[in-house]
């Protein structure tokens, strides 16, 4: 548990960046070296057998590593599956290392602790900036990686609320509560300070979903109600004002995303079936995106394709669009198993409770994700990794509880 520990926090807070003799030491390869014994070694040990998600992922980073044999630049495709492989690495330790509720508790209560220190930072990023001649501030960097910009923190603590929710309703003890709460305050307030138009589109897609599904609708709407007027009551004029032009989709960064999701379409046109490679699709921007005029176009290089979807079908075609949705699908599947049988008290509660905030984050996630090309994030994989546990822990053995989750929580606040 320690080394997982240690790997999510490099992994979100990028400790071998702020102290460099950490990386030059090569402390994060040594962790991922661990991480891949420790799974080797229960694998071997006690028999794991792989999940179907598991066997899905691993035919995609089969897939991307066969691009790097077809992709016009081979060293970019090489990039992607290399970075896939140490992401798996870590899914891969998230599925065989957390056995039991106990773990997992604990193992969210650093995840969501984590968020919450970035949210924190992030609110006073915002508070020591000034508005732009672009009409916001936002929240500056606070990360790096995939937390790189703002539409990339927008979209982690998009994904990650349900969870500050989830601690927060099974926790008993005030100051734990107090924490959970005040750290699930921190985490929306810092999305609004974000200025992300994807992660409000996110947002408002998370809450319409927790309505609708939710066994007790007038307490969620009442919860909603109330974080509709703390968002009223803290964001400025300038973010009413940004979030508005999600509608004018002829002009600025929606006229340049439009092209680019063009340029998209004929990448997959011409090589439906495994696509044009990973990473590859801003290698061969200039010469599709043909909606820009020539003498920009050479601009376009590297550029980002702005949504996971459009992603996947130019850099792996039709068999990673199969993989991944297949992976989607089973993912949602097992879910609604878990809840089913939570609700007959089958069982656990919590872990009932634990798949319905999943569910949530998955929505956010991949109404987000519509906007923002993450597929080399950790988050699909991790969300994966976490769906995989929790059915794993519903059908353990037909709902014999052998630990109080809510005392591991306690422990950990």
């Amino acid at each position: 548990m320690v080394v997982l520990y240690l790997h999510v926090i490099f992994e979100y807070l990028r400790i071998h960046e702020i102290w460099p003799i950490l990386d030059q030491l090569k402390v994060q390869t040594a962790m991922f070296a661990a991480l891949l014994l420790i799974v080797i070694g229960q694998t071997v040990r006690e028999g794991v057998r792989l999940s179907r998600q598991s066997r899905l992922l691993l035919g995609f980073l089969g897939l991307t590593v066969f691009t790097i044999l077809v992709a016009k630049n081979n060293f970019y495709a090489y990039e992607f599956s290399y970075a896939l492989t140490l992401i798996l690495i870590g899914y891969f330790a998230i599925t065989h290392i957390l056995r039991d509720e106990r773990k997992l508790g604990r193992f969210l209560a650093l995840l969501v602790g984590i968020h919450i220190y970035i949210a924190v930072m992030g609110i006073g990023g915002y508070s020591h900036s000034q508005f732009d001649e672009r009409g916001y501030a936002s929240t500056g960097v606070v990360g790096g990686s995939f937390l790189g910009d703002e539409n990339d923190l927008g979209l982690a603590l998009v994904l990650i609320l349900p969870f500050a929710i989830y601690l927060f309703r099974l926790t008993r003890s005030a100051p734990c509560r107090v924490f959970w709460g005040a750290g699930g305050v921190a985490i929306l307030v810092t999305i609004i300070f974000t200025f992300s138009r994807g992660a409000f589109v996110g947002l408002v897609a998370m809450a319409l979903y927790w309505v609708v599904v939710s066994r007790n609708r007038g307490k969620a709407i009442c919860t909603l109600a109330l974080a509709a007027v703390l968002v009223i009551a803290i964001a400025p004029p300038q973010y009413w004002a940004r979030v508005e032009t999600i509608r004018d989709i002829d002009s600025g960064t929606a006229e340049l995303r439009r092209n680019y999701w063009a340029a998209a379409g004929r990448m997959f046109l011409d090589s439906p079936l495994f696509g044009v490679g990973g990473n590859n699709a801003g290698v061969w921007m200039p010469d599709y995106a043909i909606d820009f005029p020539s003498e920009i176009r050479p601009n376009q290089w590297g550029r980002a394709m702005h949504s996971m979807y459009l992603q996947i079908l130019a850099e792996f075609g039709l068999l990673g669009a199969f993989l991944i949705g297949s992976i989607l699908r089973i993912n949602f599947r097992n879910l609604r198993q878990v809840i089913s049988l939570s609700r007959s008290g089958i069982c656990s509660p919590t872990i009932g409770q634990l798949a319905e905030c999943l569910r949530m984050s998955w929505v956010g996630f991949l109404v987000s994700a519509a906007f923002v090309s993450v597929l080399m994030y950790p988050h699909l994989y991790y969300l994966t990794a976490l769906t995989v546990v929790v059915r794993d822990l519903a059908s353990a053995d037909e709902g014999a509880i052998t630990i109080e989750p809510v005392a591991a929580l306690e422990k950990v606040a």
